[in-house]
């Protein structure tokens, strides 16, 4: 009896301590924090600017994106995350139509979480600002106004699925809804200042480091 007692416990403390190695082995390969880059599709949205007296019709696009971001938990990531590129729009003006592109660039403070190991799901909850500039007439390359930068508070709520290669790579596809809040000077009581619009983007992450 004595002899089962000391096998059962030689064998409970062999399977604890290899269980432990797996363990540590696995919390060695937890990325510390994550890059990742991606390409998104953006469906039209506009945006009404009392200051130039404009209405800005942007159509859909192509904006590139990339972030840093530090893992606080299994699965969950804080960090940063930009995105730009050139939009096609319609730039309806107090005295003429005109058809241009300008630059829409985006920065947001991010939280990513996702579940699972493999294949998983993904929540993004994210605030920041939209940046828009360089309007300009196409096929002419006239600058239109705002001659400077204009920011808007922004925020978005992210979903979406992944696939994670290895612990350290994976591949996801998002889509945003992203809502921008624009400046109320110049326009009437009734205007509505907010803008809504989605996105979908593949994102790649990398995995850098250990914790």
């Amino acid at each position: 009896m004595r002899r089962s007692l000391c096998v059962v416990l030689l064998v409970l403390a062999s399977t604890g301590a290899r269980a432990q190695i797996v363990r540590s082995r696995f919390q060695l390969q937890e990325p510390a924090a994550w890059v990742s880059g991606g390409i998104g599709y953006q469906d039209p949205w506009t945006v009404l600017d009392g200051t130039t007296g404009s209405r800005w019709q942007f159509g859909n696009s192509t904006p590139y994106a990339a972030s840093i971001e530090k893992s606080v938990a299994s699965g969950t990531t804080l960090g940063i995350r930009g995105n730009t590129g050139s939009v096609p729009m319609t730039y309806v003006g107090v005295a003429s139509t005109a058809d241009a592109d300008a630059t829409v660039s985006q920065l947001f403070a991010t939280l990513h979480v996702a579940s699972g190991r493999e294949f998983h799901t993904v929540l993004e909850l994210s605030a920041g600002a939209t940046i828009y500039s360089s309007f300009k007439a196409r096929g002419t390359g006239d600058k239109l106004p705002p001659q400077v930068p204009d920011n808007d508070f922004a925020f978005a709520f992210g979903y979406g699925i992944g696939y994670a290669l290895s612990p350290r790579f994976s591949v996801d596809v998002i889509q945003d809804v992203t809502t921008s809040l624009h400046q109320h000077v110049g326009l009437a009581a009734g205007d509505d200042t907010s803008a809504r619009w989605r996105t979908t983007r593949v994102v790649a992450r990398l995995g850098l480091g250990g914790r």
